[in-house]
């Protein structure tokens, strides 16, 4: 038994990969998880006949994800895991529906402890009726280049065919749509979505998304998404809201969740270590446990010991489709 893993892409993703492999083999050693094949941002996949496994770890600028997953399952990878977004826009949508072999997107909230949590209490229906899912995922990193506080580098970001021709809403919101999908069980939805250009750093990246979301049944989503929230870190919050209760998770306090009850409010938290790193609650490793958690789920499918538990591309697809369908309104 044995995995070759490649990364394609050395930025933080890349190096996330390399992190979540390392630890994935300490806990697995019976995986044979190989030493790692770096790949460079423009170099296509390619792999010998007797590579054991190869899994092709995609780590390169948004605008290239798409061609590198259709180029992976190309050259014969058994399984690709992805950075988020998995494409930028409908025509890539498309094109990825064709896709056969698993493939796992990195939206590591929705893998945490407690939008998995907060899934499993709304399915026991201990909200009651849901009334709407609530919150935000703030960063500052656009208010701080404004303000000649942090460095103004030209990353790939400012180039819109790397970036894929959006900031907030495709770096960030995506992240955070995706958890509500998640947490509603239903990929497709409809609204619209209101985009500053504030303290922008190239004229196509929106700072600042105001998303207001329908899905069916009449369930409503509302997110506030920032790059330019002064003194944010990065503040990703759930809340959601039923006729019996309410709750709260937020990514700096990830391992508890705020439960409100009339006007009380009490700290549910973390008491199992079983997703991720599997450190004790309280000790975990920040945004990396999704990381390994995702890798390891699609390995664990890979090696044939069950059905993974990871965000599938083909679900993905639909919360793309709708995401990039939305009515989009821009600050005037």
């Amino acid at each position: 038994m044995s995995i070759t893993p490649f990364i394609l892409g050395r930025g933080m993703a890349g190096q996330a990969f390399q992190k979540s492999l390392a630890i994935l083999a300490l806990q697995h050693p019976d995986w044979g998880i190989q030493e790692t094949v770096p790949l460079s941002r423009n170099q296509k996949p390619e792999i010998s006949t007797q590579t054991p496994n190869p899994v092709l770890f995609i780590a390169n600028p948004h605008g290239l994800h798409a061609s590198s997953i259709l180029e992976g399952e190309k050259a014969g990878f058994k399984a690709v895991v992805v950075e988020k977004p998995a494409c930028v826009n409908l025509r890539e949508v498309g094109s990825l529906k064709a896709v056969r072999i698993p493939v796992a997107v990195c939206h590591g909230y929705h893998q945490m402890w407690g939008p998995q949590t907060l899934k499993q209490m709304l399915e026991a229906g201990e909200f009651g009726e849901l009334i709407s899912i609530e919150g935000h995922y703030w960063q500052s990193s656009a208010a701080q280049k404004a303000l000649g506080l942090s460095p103004k580098p030209h990353p790939w970001k400012n180039d819109p065919k790397l970036s894929g021709g959006s900031d907030a809403l495709i770096d960030i919101g995506v992240h955070w749509v995706e958890t509500a999908a998640f947490l509603m069980g239903e990929p497709s939805f409809k609204g619209s979505a209101w985009l500053s250009y504030a303290n922008t750093e190239a004229s196509h990246r929106d700072t600042h998304v105001h998303l207001n979301l329908e899905f069916p049944q009449g369930l409503r989503a509302l997110g506030s998404i920032s790059k330019t929230f002064h003194g944010a870190a990065n503040d990703f919050e759930m809340s959601l809201i039923g006729t019996k209760q309410s709750a709260t998770w937020n990514f700096m306090n990830p391992d508890g969740i705020w439960v409100g009850n009339g006007g009380s409010r009490t700290f549910l938290p973390r008491k199992e270590n079983s997703l991720g790193s599997q450190q004790p609650p309280f000790h975990a490793l920040g945004w990396l446990e999704g990381y390994i958690e995702i890798t390891r789920q699609l390995l664990f499918e890979l090696l044939g010991k069950g059905g993974g538990n990871y965000p599938r591309l083909e679900n993905n697809l639909k919360v793309l489709e709708s995401l990039f369908s939305l009515e989009t309104i821009r600050r005037k």
